[in-house]
């Protein structure tokens, strides 16, 4: 089972300090980190995606140190709050697009994101653009073109708030089924418990930089 382990994390800013001992994340499962605004824990997923450069502690994927790897080079998928679709790319193409700079053959391109928009039930939305979409299913065409480059890291900083309630829902098993499916290790960041106990297999509270709860959620 692949492992992402974070070791001694330190951020120091003018008024705020991450301090993280230990934390891990397992494939297949997804960890929630849930606080309040300010308390820490998009910080945490810019370090893990390795955006913050003024940090102290240690990154292991599977046992290999990511500490000092570029943002780009780390191979973690980002769904971000907002899906950030290219406005002029139709749906099929938006999902190429990584698949397109890993200059993979144009019929494998078409095919794995064929294969995803249908896994989300979006196939039928592949020639449409972005405007003509819902924001529900913008965000899933968001995931499907994380989870196409088959990267085995899945952050997720708060994907479902700006969602109504249907298409939470949808969104939701959408990410659970695809982190369970590919044995990816997924990190839900969130400050709704709701979100966090429909998605997350565990999560920990954070207050002022610092995680105070723990725990695994029962289904």
């Amino acid at each position: 089972m692949a492992e992402l382990k974070l070791k001694n994390i330190r951020v120091i800013r003018q008024r705020f300090e991450l301090n993280i001992p230990s934390l891990s994340a397992h494939s297949g499962k997804i960890l929630g980190v849930m606080g309040k605004s300010g308390c820490g824990k998009s910080t945490l997923l810019q370090v893990i995606a390795g955006f913050e450069k003024n940090m102290e502690g240690e990154i292991f994927l599977d046992e290999k140190e990511m500490t000092y790897i570029p943002a780009e080079n780390r191979k973690m998928a980002l769904v971000f709050q907002r899906p950030a679709l290219f406005s002029q790319l139709t749906v099929l193409e938006n999902v190429c697009f990584g698949l397109k700079i890993q200059h993979l053959p144009k019929n494998e391109q078409i095919a794995r994101s064929l294969f995803w928009l249908k896994r989300l039930g979006l196939e039928h939305l592949k020639d449409f653009l972005p405007h003509q979409i819902s924001g529900g299913e913008a965000q899933r065409v968001a995931l499907a073109r994380s989870v196409v480059v088959n990267f085995p890291v899945l952050l997720l900083d708060e994907p479902f708030s700006a969602l109504d309630s249907q298409s939470r829902g949808e969104s939701r098993k959408a990410v659970r089924d695809v982190v369970s499916e590919m044995g990816l290790i997924g990190v839900l960041v969130s400050h709704d418990l709701d979100d966090i106990k429909s998605v997350a297999d565990d999560y920990c509270l954070m207050e002022s930089g610092r995680i105070v709860k723990f725990e695994t959620v029962k289904y």
